[in-house]
């Protein structure tokens, strides 16, 4: 079994034991991807899984996950800059290397990341609809 940490598009969350081979059960599909993410400039990262397919059949963004995957991919903790690398649908947040010892660690961490959202979404929403439109469409257009 692994201990991971689901985040919803709608940053509703829990802590979950899954066998990864069944984590797409989750994860709304039969596809799983699996990308780097951080939410902290001090170079610790997480391994986030999600199912790739998720934009395409019209998943809502998950901003927590695509906060978190722009911050491992360019060490640019600014919130929400590439809407065409976001990750959609639900996420589950795992240690990178596996470990289950360590999720309170992984949990804390996100839970920085929700927090960080909500905060994102309270003090600039016209910014965060246009970043949302912007994901959405950019699925659309493809």
């Amino acid at each position: 079994m692994t201990i991971g940490f689901l985040v919803n598009p709608d940053l509703s969350h829990r802590k979950i034991d899954f066998e990864l081979e069944h984590a797409n059960q989750f994860l709304g599909g039969a596809t799983e991807g699996r990308v780097s993410v951080a939410f902290q400039d001090d170079g610790t990262t997480y391994a986030a899984l999600y199912n790739p397919q998720a934009k395409h059949d019209g998943a809502e963004p998950n901003p927590v996950a695509s906060l978190a995957r722009n911050a491992a991919d360019t060490g640019n903790s600014r919130f929400l800059q590439d809407p065409i690398r976001a990750i959609c649908g639900p996420v589950i947040f795992v240690d990178s290397a596996g470990k289950d010892d360590s999720i309170d660690a992984v949990m804390d961490a996100v839970d920085h990341g929700i927090r960080a959202v909500k905060n994102y979404r309270e003090d600039m929403p016209e910014e965060y609809h246009l970043w949302r439109a912007a994901v959405i469409n950019s699925e659309n257009s493809l």
